[in-house]
């Protein structure tokens, strides 16, 4: 709990830093879905959906209005999943349901490609707050921990077809592994490392 003080006291310090430089600061709010998948697993596909929801400042440049910064604090849902069909001797299909609770932080670049249409990228930092894991049988017992912090990169596209708004798609990448086998865990669904990737696609208004 102390570093998680730190982690979002340290990022307040950056959004006044960045709205000293910067001027047309505008917020908003966003809500939306997520599909992803874990590398490491033994699985694959964006199989897993989750929610995505949260809230952001945006500062538009004077000087060149072509530029934004804009910080977030973001809920959202990760994971993998996998449900196999009953073969046809009737034998039941496997279940994996692994779902990862984060609230996000990331600090945008943003630069308009056109009027209303805009590329953005920038690292992500996130705290992981809750994780399950569950099969057929339920909660899965000698699990590795998932690591509390997260580094991700973010890219993405979005696009204001009203004054107030807009939809967004995103890709996001873990760069450190959110997990690592220490060998003395179980090792099913978990190879040795493992990372997530994220689809994002999100509604959003814009005050």
């Amino acid at each position: 709990m102390k570093h998680t003080k730190r982690f979002f006291l340290v990022m307040l310090v950056c959004l006044f830093a960045v709205g000293g430089q910067a001027q047309n600061f505008r917020g908003g709010l966003r809500a939306g879905f997520t599909a992803t998948q874990m590398s490491g697993d033994e699985l694959s596909g964006f199989h897993k959906m989750g929610a995505y929801a949260g809230g952001f400042v945006n500062w538009r440049f004077m000087q060149n209005p072509r530029w934004a910064i804009q910080p977030e604090i973001n809920f959202v849902m990760k994971g993998s999943s996998a449900f196999l069909r009953p073969d046809k001797n009737g034998n039941i299909g496997n279940k994996y349901v692994l779902t990862l609770y984060y609230l996000e932080v990331p600090a945008l670049a943003k630069f308009m490609i056109i009027n209303g249409l805009e590329i953005e990228f920038g690292p992500t930092f996130g705290v992981l707050f809750a994780a399950t894991e569950k099969d057929a049988n339920g909660k899965m017992p000698g699990r590795m921990p998932f690591r509390r912090f997260e580094l991700c990169g973010m890219a993405g596209i979005s696009y204001t077809f009203k004054e107030h708004y807009g939809i967004s798609l995103r890709f996001v990448q873990t760069a450190i592994p959110v997990r690592v086998n220490d060998g003395y865990h179980s090792r099913q669904y978990l190879t040795k490392k493992q990372f997530s990737t994220e689809i994002a696609f999100s509604l959003f208004y814009q005050f």
